[in-house]
């Protein structure tokens, strides 16, 4: 058996943190527990024997079908109540240990002596295996700010980060209880007792080498705190690792973008617990009959070297002379689509007079909180508790540095209101006498556009001149394919054809492994969690905001499946009340030599087919 160094290491050193997903908890006997479809048709049943309507069920089996699992739990609790709903779970969950488990991969588990393990189950299971374990779930804040101090491989602790059957009013299952957790949209102020267990999940994502099993990387939730960090750090915090069956994944859909390597087993069940047995005795000595083992020089995948930016000469004149003229601007484009990567190459023609603003993605943060956060590592940020010493310490930073200084908001994150301030406050910076100018580079998507033409105060987004990003040209994607080691004279046009262009896709189809032909190409990215994930978001936060017929992105991603025409997203003006342009910053659609609004790729009409083709799929 090869197992990472990296991993190795991180066992030996008790570093690592298992991730362990549902697919666990299944194994340890067939019908024990439920998959999520299996608990959600339940659901549907027992509305069904308490004499509920008829629409109300087929309204819960129709999220089933179209996978909106979450909105499927709401609208049962909400039919059932609390005490219908609460008894089937404990039924369903709440499980005594079988005589004839087997619980050899969750004991191999353990074999790897972790001080705390980390789980969105709500079962026991991982207690079989570990007895002395003790159970600490989001709202136990003391807890959880003990753990890392306590826990220890002689006393571990297993972290129920969507909370404990055994405590059913810490159940994150339904979409509010997820929102409430992650921070999806402005929470209520009662919801800040998990902003702790957030900030704390996300820190450890940063510092400790997490090991997925059993974890399907189809929980949007949980992807969208991996890409916070990976955003944070610039890709550079340690790296995660996530064992799969041979076959279940591409490795080009984890590495680019969470930076998780993949490390595949033969099977589940005994081959699983082999393998995690083998990997307790790489790192810790002793040998076991019949049991190669090796360690991989790598820590790595063996991928190429990820080329440096393309350099984009014209655009970057371009964004420079309007920021020396006019002192701000913003640069909206898709998800992924290239903004940062434009806005780092603008910095450096300010050399070290630049200063990069990441607001935290942190439901209910104080405005001290907020500020702190912005000021980064700077030994001064401590007493950065507002956003007037905010304010101060830019410009006495800026001051040090002379000349002129760009501020570059490299995200859109945090809460409006504190980032409503933070827009007035910067353009304060600008319009008022200084030593220093001050020039403002937000590199932004969807939000920014709203607030570009929602924003009636006094604010640095309020008439900002706006550029939108272009997608990389055939050309542009040839000097990618070269600096990636790859014959780009030979296969950028394919590339190119298969990716729309988009830089994201574009690093995701270099980490993975196969030809570069675009309908292999093509295949691996319409199999993208990354890719797919987009998606089923945008339909669902349409729903959430109350989007719906032809103000739908459903409706819109309907006509182009049909070959009709939509609006063309030009003289839509960046406006997000339009699903064509909401699509566009999802990395959706584009607009095509011609100007009309076009799906993205061949990958996003195989992804899109599919998702709208569940049946009852609603607008």
């Amino acid at each position: 058996m090869n197992f990472p160094r990296e991993l190795v290491e991180a066992v030996r050193k008790y570093q690592v943190v298992p991730f362990v997903g549902a697919g666990i908890s299944m194994g340890v006997k067939r019908g024990t527990f439920p998959s999520w479809i299996q608990l959600l048709e339940g659901l549907a049943e027992r509305m069904n024997d308490e004499g509920l309507p008829e629409s109300a069920m087929a309204e819960v089996r129709q999220r089933i079908a179209q996978g909106d699992f979450l909105t499927a739990a709401e609208l049962a609790f909400k039919e059932l109540g609390a005490y219908r709903f609460n008894r089937f779970l404990r039924e369903r969950l709440r499980v005594r240990q079988p005589p004839d488990a087997d619980l050899s991969v969750i004991q191999a588990l353990w074999e790897l002596h972790p001080p705390v393990v980390l789980t969105p189950n709500y079962d026991d299971v991982l207690l079989w295996g570990r007895e002395n374990a003790e159970a600490v779930s989001n709202d136990q804040e003391d807890e959880l700010n003990l753990m890392d101090a306590e826990a220890s491989p002689d006393t571990p602790r297993v972290w129920y980060l969507h909370g404990t059957i055994h405590r059913l009013a810490t159940l994150v299952l339904a979409g509010a209880d997820y929102k409430r957790l992650y921070g999806d949209s402005a929470q209520p102020s009662s919801y800040s007792q998990y902003t702790n267990a957030l900030v704390r999940l996300r820190e450890w994502i940063r510092a400790k080498p997490f090991l997925y099993m059993g974890f399907s990387f189809s929980d949007p939730y949980v992807l969208k705190q991996l890409e916070h960090v990976i955003g944070i750090t610039k890709g550079r915090h340690v790296p995660s690792f996530a064992l799969m069956k041979k076959g279940q994944i591409d490795r080009g859909a984890l590495w680019p973008k969470y930076n998780i390597q993949l490390v595949e087993y033969e099977d589940h069940g005994p081959p699983l617990a082999t393998f995690l047995r083998g990997l307790a005795q790489a790192a810790f000595g002793g040998s076991r009959p019949g049991v190669a083992l090796s360690v991989m020089s790598f820590s790595t995948p063996p991928a190429p070297t990820e080329p440096a930016p393309v350099p984009r000469p014209t655009l970057e004149q371009e964004y420079t002379r309007i920021l020396r003229n006019q002192h701000r601007l913003v640069l909206l484009a898709p998800e992924d689509g290239g903004a940062r990567a434009l806005a780092r190459r603008v910095a450096a023609h300010y050399g070290d007079r630049v200063t990069w603003l990441a607001p935290p993605n942190v439901p209910d943060c104080t405005e001290a909180e907020y500020c702190r956060a912005l000021a980064g590592e700077d030994p001064e940020a401590s007493s950065v508790t507002s956003f007037d010493a905010l304010v101060e310490h830019l410009r006495k930073k800026a001051a040090r540095l002379g000349r002129d200084h760009l501020i570059v908001l490299r995200y859109e994150w945090g809460p409006f209101d504190h980032l409503t301030s933070l827009g007035r406050h910067l353009r304060r910076m600008m319009d008022e006498p200084s030593s220093v100018q001050f020039h403002f580079l937000i590199a932004g998507g969807e939000r920014s556009a709203w607030l570009l033409h929602n924003m009636k105060s006094f604010s640095v987004f309020k008439d900002a001149p706006r550029r939108e990003v272009p997608d990389l040209t055939v050309d542009e994607v040839r000097q990618f394919l070269d600096g990636a080691g790859f014959d780009g004279s030979r296969w950028a046009q394919s590339v190119h054809e298969a990716t729309g262009g988009h830089l994201g896709l574009l690093k995701e189809v270099l980490s993975s492994d196969g030809t570069l032909e675009n309908a292999a190409v093509t295949t691996r990215l319409a199999r993208s969690p990354s890719l797919r994930g987009n998606l089923h978001e945008c339909l669902r936060r349409d729903e959430r905001n109350s989007y719906t017929g032809d103000r739908s992105c459903k409706a819109v991603l309907t006509k182009l499946l049909a070959g009709e025409h939509v609006e063309e997203l030009e003289p839509l003006d960046n406006q997000v009340e339009y699903p064509e342009v909401r699509l566009y910053f999802t990395g959706l659609v584009r607009k095509d030599a011609a100007g009309k609004t076009v799906l993205r790729c061949k990958a996003v009409e195989l992804a899109a087919r599919e998702a709208l083709a569940r049946k009852d799929v609603r607008p």
